[in-house]
């Protein structure tokens, strides 16, 4: 190696170990058809109601229903959860749990939770002002 390389070289290696250590993707995963519910085993019937987890190491663990993530965390206390996400039940966008407004309802979900989020507290008002909750 030459001289004029060796600054190249290092700096490629730098850059390619940086990244190595850098965090696993805290960013939702899109549901497919073949997907089934982490805690129900149940296929994806309607994605309003979908929830899922991102642990610290990267695993992703993708719910039917948010009940069915309630269960799940509740019955898996050692989890490291790094992220979780919902599907706001109007736009079937993925928000964080930490931006989200979560109605318990009584529409029947994919396991029977009823439970439903929303990103924004106005439609979230006009859902319950709608459905008289």
């Amino acid at each position: 190696m030459t001289r004029s390389t060796f600054p190249g070289v290092m700096l490629l290696a730098c850059v390619l170990w940086s990244n190595g250590c850098k965090a696993p993707s805290t960013k939702p995963v899109d549901i497919y058809p073949e997907d089934m519910c982490a805690f129900c085993r149940m296929a994806f019937s309607d994605q309003r109601f979908a929830a899922e987890i991102i642990l610290e190491n990267g695993e992703v663990h993708k719910f039917d229903d948010i009940g069915c993530l309630e269960e799940f965390t509740r019955s898996s206390t050692a989890l490291k959860i790094a992220a979780t996400y919902y599907k706001d039940f109007d736009t079937k966008e993925w928000i964080p749990s930490s931006a989200a407004i979560v109605l318990r309802t009584d529409l029947s979900s994919p396991m029977g939770s009823g439970v439903v989020a929303f990103s924004d507290s106005t439609k979230a008002k006009e859902f319950l002002r709608t459905r008289h909750l």
